[in-house]
């Protein structure tokens, strides 16, 4: 955007990007390069914080499994959990322009848009490094799955159930540890998460990393 598109009352909170390099060879792609936000100079008036289970949750939910007659257990994630969230309040960032590839400068015609030097973003949905990335990411992920008939339990953070199904799982961050008597149960939550997100597969389309005891 241009500069002067940012809110005056806005200036003052404008941060900076970025550039997160890794090698993570589990991946598909294990070269990973991110563009991320950075939070610190992040303004929110909301709460930032997300139920996520802890150790103790985790490991009650893999206990139970192992006690259940039937029971099974498997792990999934959600691929790009944080990315594409819808914000109400966005939020704005600046990148120097010598970051920028020059072939994106022309793919996009990005020179007249510079302003000091720097390059002008405006940030309409989630994004890694942004506080509030994780609680509306959650937040959005309950209201996709309640039509499903799961819940997040009341008193134990990050601990979800089901109305009907046995089933039950801890959620941290994107990370699944389920607990389930009955394959049809398991993909009952499988069919509820893809109609929304993509949940990490390994080559014969099983959940990725299922582990069953």
């Amino acid at each position: 955007i241009q500069h002067d598109q940012v809110p005056e009352d806005r200036r003052k909170d404008v941060t900076y990007g970025r550039i997160c390099v890794d090698y993570r060879p589990q991946k598909e792609e294990p070269n990973r390069t991110r563009l991320t936000v950075g939070g610190n100079l992040i303004d929110y008036p909301g709460d930032v914080s997300t139920p996520t289970a802890d150790t103790t949750t985790a490991k009650m939910v893999i206990n139970s499994t192992i006690s259940t007659p039937n029971a099974k257990f498997m792990r999934a994630d959600i691929k790009d959990f944080y990315l594409g969230t819808p914000m109400e309040r966005f939020k704005y960032m600046r990148l120097p322009l010598p970051l920028i590839p020059q072939e994106i400068v022309d793919e996009y015609d990005l020179t007249p848009l510079v302003h000091k030097g720097h390059v002008y973003l405006k940030i309409g949905q989630g994004m890694y490094g942004l506080p509030q990335a994780g609680i509306l990411a959650n937040q959005l992920l309950t209201k996709r799955l309640e039509p499903q008939g799961y819940y997040q339990c009341r008193h134990a953070p990050g601990l979800w159930r089901h109305k009907w199904c046995p089933i039950l799982f801890s959620l941290v961050v994107d990370n699944f540890g389920v607990k389930y008597v009955g394959r049809e149960h398991v993909d009952h939550l499988n069919d509820g998460v893809e109609k929304h997100y993509a949940f990490s597969k390994d080559w014969e389309g099983k959940l990725y990393c299922g582990i069953h005891i």
